[in-house]
């Protein structure tokens, strides 16, 4: 593997959370909205 000094990680780990909160956040609303359908389809 390659070595990360602290610099390198502090610009990296910012980038990282975002991506990790944005995936979250596109999963969580495929869920919603596939609940959502559902609801319908029942009802």
């Amino acid at each position: 593997m390659f070595g990360i000094d602290p610099y390198s990680f502090e610009t990296l780990a910012p980038s990282l959370v975002m991506i990790a909160a944005m995936t979250g956040v596109m999963i969580w609303g495929g869920l919603k909205i596939r609940s959502l359908m559902n609801e319908d389809k029942k009802s």
